[in-house]
């Protein structure tokens, strides 16, 4: 058992910590160090507190004011789904021996075995829903004729402004790709009288590390579709296992109308079908759109640990 508690520890286990988060089922990117690493670097502070098996990490770390702990996963607030990477039980007794009053571990899974571990001698808890994920069965994809006819339709009514193409993110266009998506998404969320929540500065400074450890991972999923040489919408996502996830989008918000987020989720979805994917993952949020895919609702858990 390793307690990590310095940037520089931390970086140096990525090797063995991507290698776990490829062999545990049920894994997702906001637990892989390309997410993680990131996240502490533009968001950490206080205390880091990573514990370390060969089989198994928690990502944590302590904030700490006056005389009050309270411990979070690496990740809590911009990422969908918190965990540890492996078996809880091996965990959880040292997250008890850990100088920390609270443990507010937040978007479990219903499958996570941190919502069942037994806890520490002295500890108690409590166990909430937190938010609702939308989930796709890629063999539950709708397949009336009328859906098809729409998407249809909205690809054809695009290719009316011009010449239409969708591109996945490489090395040479990620640059290019990652500042249509801020300004396209700015772009609609002001329309609302908000920012959006990548107006700001180090938000996009952690979505481009991110993004790059992803691309580099192979784990990213991000297309663009370009209208006569123009980027007007943008997916950003990425993939681990058998699942892709949909993060973010951004699209040109004077082309609403003729729908153009739905054809570039219908190519990424295409294409999660293509690499060997069984489910796309819509994430957090109940949006209508969701369930015109065939989305389902899995509600996320909150597993509260009180010291005494």
């Amino acid at each position: 058992m390793t307690l990590i508690t310095n940037s520089g520890d931390l970086a140096a286990l990525e090797p063995e910590w991507l290698a776990l988060c490829r062999r545990t089922p049920g894994a997702t990117p906001f637990q892989t160090p390309m997410w993680l690493l990131p996240w502490w670097r533009h968001f950490g502070s206080n205390d880091l507190a990573v514990i370390a098996t060969p089989e198994a990490i928690a990502p944590l770390y302590i904030v700490r004011e006056d005389d009050e702990s309270l411990g979070m996963f690496l990740g809590t607030g911009n990422s969908d789904y918190l965990d540890v990477v492996g078996d809880a039980a091996a965990i959880v007794d040292e997250m008890g021996r850990l100088d920390c009053q609270m443990w507010d571990l937040q978007q479990l899974r219903p499958s996570s075995t941190m919502l069942t571990v037994p806890l520490p001698a002295g500890w108690s808890d409590s166990v909430d829903d937190h938010d609702v994920c939308l989930i796709l069965p890629l063999h539950e994809i709708p397949a009336s004729t009328h859906f098809r006819k729409k998407i249809r339709y909205y690809r054809r009514a695009l290719a009316r402004l011009g010449d239409v193409r969708v591109e996945p993110a490489t090395v040479e266009n990620l640059d290019e790709q990652l500042e249509a998506l801020f300004e396209l998404h700015a772009a609609r969320w002001q329309q609302r009288g908000l920012p959006g929540v990548l107006a700001d500065d180090v938000v996009q400074q952690f979505t481009r590390d991110a993004a790059r450890r992803m691309l580099d991972a192979g784990a990213l999923r991000m297309y663009a579709t370009r209208v006569a040489d123009r980027i007007v919408a943008v997916f950003y996502g990425f993939a681990l296992g058998d699942t892709v996830y949909y993060y973010l989008s951004g699209y040109d918000p004077a082309l609403e109308k003729l729908s153009i987020g739905t054809p570039l989720v219908a190519h990424a979805i295409d294409e999660a079908v293509r690499d060997g994917a069984t489910t796309f993952d819509f994430l957090r949020g109940a949006e209508e759109y969701k369930y015109a895919w065939g989305a389902k609702d899995r509600i996320n858990r909150r597993r509260q640990l009180f010291r005494g």
